[in-house]
């Protein structure tokens, strides 16, 4: 589904056979629709990365998360800044690095995930991979781990 509501038009010709525009195609039209969901909250998808990122792996560097996220060093400071001001992460200066700041994520934030974010989320997804057999969506998240992995 596009972002306005509509439905993307069905790929044909070679791009429906290709690989690269096959997954670049799902890839935008999942993203678009987990941006409407995640607009709600007034939050974009990077948002949502980085808030999961501190989740799964408690505080962090703002370079780390931006290399777990592939995002540049000045992106990441913009979204930090806006998260740090709406009260789901807390910066401060790294105990071993005086130079970096730890990200975390405050109860705010963890609320905010557990409540409202992942159900919203696990829904968009439902919406899209509902029709896959449940061996048929192990089998893709299998093969696109293994292709974000390089292998």
């Amino acid at each position: 589904m596009e972002g306005d509501g509509r439905l993307a038009a069905p790929v044909s010709g070679p791009l429906a056979t290709s690989v690269c525009w096959l997954l670049g195609d799902a890839a935008r039209e999942l993203t678009q629709e987990l941006e409407r969901v995640l607009r709600k909250d007034d939050l974009r998808w990077r948002d949502y990365g980085v808030l999961v990122v501190l989740e799964a792996a408690g505080p962090l560097s703002q370079q780390e998360i931006g290399r777990r996220l592939s995002v540049d060093r000045s992106t990441m400071v913009h979204v930090i800044d806006v998260l740090e001001e709406r009260g789901l992460v807390a910066r401060a200066r790294d105990a071993a690095d005086r130079r970096a700041y730890s990200i975390r994520l405050t109860d705010s934030g963890r609320a905010l995930l557990v409540d409202v974010l992942h159900p919203a989320t696990e829904a968009v997804q439902e919406r899209v991979l509902g029709g896959l057999a449940a061996e048929d969506r192990m089998h893709l998240n299998r093969v696109l781990a293994q292709l974000a992995a390089g292998r």
